[in-house]
């Protein structure tokens, strides 16, 4: 398969080394291959400092990292739609689950890359859910994307591609290897998942470092 759905989670959102290797290797995809999902980071923390409460801080940081990371894409020559799930009821949360708006999903050009936040509607307006959450869904959704994830070890880059293994199941995950690469965030992921790196992300279906996680 050659689509993805790219979690962007907590603690790289607040890392800017990594996400401008994100964006440099998002300049090298030329047309849209798929779809990038966040929520907030520290900023959220940072906000509620000044005093506001955290539902509403929380919200604040997810839009405005949207639009940064908007803009810092577009700095590297990615044209980027920023949304949030909610818009024009996205993704819906139901008593039966989330639901995908496919009229609206399809009617979404092919071009440029997709941005969605994990802020959703719920039917009465919009509520936040673990961005975790919302790239299972859509990996789920869309038969043909598989989900991406992004080492935690920020000198991962320089290692040799030995380092990686090229399959290994959840379950079978050392305790040296998740404290290394994945965050709790990401331990929770229960779907079948690609690890790479900001870098080897530019070379989408088959970046040079990454595991395979059953």
């Amino acid at each position: 398969m050659s689509y993805y759905v790219a979690l962007i989670d907590f603690d790289h959102l607040d890392h800017p080394v990594f996400l401008k290797s994100l964006a440099q290797s998002l300049s090298t995809h030329k047309t849209r291959k798929g779809i990038l999902i966040h929520g907030d980071s520290e900023y959220t923390n940072r906000l509620m400092q000044t005093g506001m409460m955290r539902e509403d801080a929380r919200e604040r940081a997810i839009m405005d990292l949207n639009h940064r990371l908007v803009a810092l894409f577009a700095d590297h020559g990615v044209s980027t739609i920023g949304l949030h799930g909610f818009q024009k009821e996205l993704v819906q949360k139901t008593g039966s689950g989330l639901q995908l708006n496919k009229k609206v999903f399809d009617d979404l050009p092919d071009s440029p890359m997709l941005l969605i936040s994990s802020l959703i509607s719920d039917g009465e307006g919009r509520s936040y859910i673990p961005p975790v959450e919302l790239a299972e869904f859509f990996t789920e959704e869309l038969k043909d994307h598989e989900l991406v994830i992004f080492s935690q070890d920020h000198d991962s880059d320089i290692f040799t591609q030995s380092s990686y293994e090229k399959e290994v199941n959840w379950n079978d995950l050392s305790e040296d290897f998740k404290q290394k690469n994945l965050s709790e965030e990401q331990l929770v992921i229960t779907i079948p998942t690609i690890l790479t790196t900001g870098i080897s992300f530019s070379g989408w279906p088959e970046p040079e470092k990454a595991t395979k996680i059953r």
